[in-house]
């Protein structure tokens, strides 16, 4: 920016206040996924760092197994968290995506209210990405705890991500930055007859980033054993 430029937007700023012009914010930091497929849909090459993420649909859509998918990839490049509600993370299927068992830290609370507290202690630890794994009967009350859980997830610069079995709540949809609606639209299956994997559309609900509404279909593989 030139001298003359600068000196004219202090001069309005001056006169004008918050009317004046500013320069626009720098782009949000993002985390890639991993899944080119995923990362376009975004609109900004995968998931905002510092903010939510919601991957919302009904079981056996596919959404956690790319949220695990991401948290193997993110799991390469330092610690990461998953905050298992419904106990049924196999670390095993993380392995076959070549996470890195020794960067990742398994959390199974009791309550929402404990779950909540040990976000909020990993991203200020330093935690890269923290998964949610939220089962929609065990949400009660996550209304009053995601403003404290975002606010440390900004200030730690903390990726997260948020798997829920059903489409979102209002205050899930307030809070979130980025929503992602999961279907099924086929099982795939190899030619000796077994599952290879399945076939998702994907829908853009709602994006503070880019333009939503974007829509995307494609085969979600399941790792060979």
């Amino acid at each position: 920016m030139s001298d003359h430029l600068q000196q004219a937007i202090t001069v309005l700023q001056t006169r004008f206040g918050s009317a004046a012009p500013r320069p626009a914010a720098p782009p949000c930091p993002v985390r890639p996924s991993g899944i080119p497929e995923l990362d376009a849909l975004t609109g900004i090459g995968g998931w905002p760092v510092g903010r939510l993420s919601l991957l919302a649909g009904p079981r056996g859509s596919g959404k956690r197994t790319l949220a695990q998918r991401s948290i193997a990839v993110a799991s390469r490049e330092g610690p990461v968290a998953y905050i298992d509600f419904p106990s049924r993370l196999d670390p095993e299927f993380l392995n076959r995506f070549n996470a890195r068992l020794d960067h990742l830290l398994v959390v199974r609370p009791k309550s929402l209210r404990e779950g909540m507290a040990s976000v909020r202690v990993l991203a200020r630890a330093g935690v890269d990405m923290i998964c949610i794994d939220l089962s929609r009967t065990g949400s009660a009350g996550l209304d009053a705890e995601l403003p404290h859980l975002l606010h440390r997830a900004a200030e730690a610069e903390c990726t997260l991500l948020l798997v829920y079995d059903a489409d979102a709540d209002d205050a899930i949809r307030y809070y979130a930055s980025l929503i992602l609606s999961f279907r099924r639209s086929a099982w795939v299956f190899r030619r000796n007859g077994d599952l290879e994997g399945l076939q998702v559309d994907a829908t853009v609900v709602k994006n503070r980033l880019a333009p939503p509404g974007l829509k995307k279909q494609w085969i979600v593989p399941y790792p060979i054993p």
